[in-house]
């Protein structure tokens, strides 16, 4: 059994709202990922780092108010470097920093972990500040030394096909709306959509392409439009079209390209004690 993960980053930015942070069990941009130095760290009242592990149930990431879950080492330092989840932009340490696809693996190594950290009562901090602070609870609890890199990294560009563009313009004053259904195939349906939301979901590790999707269509108003495609990893094996397929189908075209990003090197981490 294998467990797709679902990006959950826009549910991030309640991370603040009550002083809580709980990284571990369903999944969660900017070139320079480290948080600006002028920002206040967050201390934690309560701070706790546990091994563990996998029990085929469930899905990994980072997550707010009261759930358990599972993160290895690559997505914490992610969230906390503010870094999109399994961008290809954490490289380095040990082997077990890194637990990759979810499968039949229960128990393997405690390579997850569960990351409970409290912020005292009163005003919660930023989530910049939490970030900060997470970075320093890592450093503390896995011994976590990183430094940076500039790498040049595989992206797709979005662009509007050599037929123009079929989106459908919707000047109304209609709410935005964008539905999905995991299928097979993944479908999409929105209404009064920006061309940004439809670049979020085909950069998804989830169903898209799996890399970042950089907007070059220059289409700057809000769309009605359908797609429906099978994801990557089970393209020929469901039906539905590839999702470059199902793209050409709107007037639009993924051109492959490559683009600079800051990269979080580890130099050397710990396996933490249970606390």
């Amino acid at each position: 059994m294998v467990i797709r993960r679902r990006w959950l980053v826009r549910r991030l930015a309640a991370a603040s709202a009550g002083g809580y942070l709980f990284v571990g069990c369903v999944d969660t941009s900017g070139i320079r990922a480290q948080s600006p130095q002028d920002v206040p760290l967050a201390t934690f009242e309560v701070a706790s780092i546990k091994p563990q592990p996998w029990t085929n149930e469930g899905a990994v990431g980072v997550y707010v108010r009261g759930n358990t879950l599972h993160g290895d080492l690559y997505l914490l330092v992610e969230f906390a470097y503010g870094l999109p989840p399994e961008s290809h932009r954490v490289s380095g340490g040990p082997a077990w920093a890194k637990h990759g696809l979810l499968s039949n693996v229960s128990g393997e190594n405690e390579i997850l972990f569960q990351v409970i950290a409290k912020a005292p009562d009163g005003p919660p901090p930023s989530l910049d500040a939490f970030r900060r602070g997470l970075q320093s609870l890592l450093m503390d609890r896995f011994r976590l030394q990183v430094h940076h890199e500039q790498k040049n990294l595989p992206v797709y560009r979005l662009v509007e096909a050599r037929t123009g563009s079929k989106l459908i313009e919707n000047q109304s004053d209609a709410s935005e709306t964008l539905s999905m259904a995991d299928g097979p195939p993944f479908r999409m349906r929105a209404v009064h959509t920006p061309v940004s939301r439809l670049v979020e979901e085909l950069a998804s590790y989830n169903h898209g392409v799996g890399r970042p999707v950089i907007d070059k269509t220059q289409l700057p108003g809000f769309y009605d439009f359908q797609i429906s495609w099978a994801p990557n990893d089970l393209a020929g094996t469901e039906p539905g079209p590839s999702v470059f397929t199902a793209v050409r189908e709107l007037g639009l075209k993924l051109e492959s390209a490559t683009a600079p990003y800051d990269m979080i090197v580890i130099d050397h981490a710990e396996k933490p004690s249970a606390n």
